[in-house]
Formats: structure tokens, C-alpha cells, sequence
């Protein structure tokens, strides 16, 4: 399963890959905000999404809805 984590602090980042990875999931890529995260989208083809609620650029609700209208 691979999993996008999107958060603006590279602390809670670094926190959520370490427990990912503590529970067996190796495939996680990281993003600082939701624009980022939609622009990666495409390559990046993640099972599981896990965002912040409050981020610059593009907040977690607004990037949960543009994933939901994504094809």
C-alpha cells in the first residue's frame, strides 16, 4: 500500500512516516501542503491519503474534495 502524507510541519511528517514504517509500510511519500500533493497526484498513484486539517496554499478539506472530483 502506498500512502501520501501531506503536512506543512516536517515534524509531524517525519512522525507519521516513522509510524507508517514502524508498521510495516515502506511505500510514503511526503508533501508540505495540498497543492503539492494535488500536483503529485498523477505520479505518485497513492492508496491512502493522510493530511493535515490546516496548511497554506490548499487546507485538508479543500484537498480531500479536489481528491474526491479527481478522476
Amino acid at each position: 500500500m502506498k500512502f501520501l502524507i501531506v503536512d506543512d510541519s516536517p515534524t509531524m511528517l517525519r512522525i507519521i512516516r516513522n509510524a507508517l514504517q514502524e508498521i510495516g509500510y515502506d511505500e510514503v511519500e511526503e508533501a508540505e501542503d495540498g497543492q503539492e500533493a494535488m500536483n503529485m497526484l498523477e505520479s505518485v498513484s497513492p492508496d491512502f491519503l493522510i493530511t493535515d486539517w490546516n496548511m497554506p496554499n490548499m487546507n485538508g478539506v479543500d484537498l480531500a474534495q479536489n481528491v474526491r472530483d479527481h478522476p
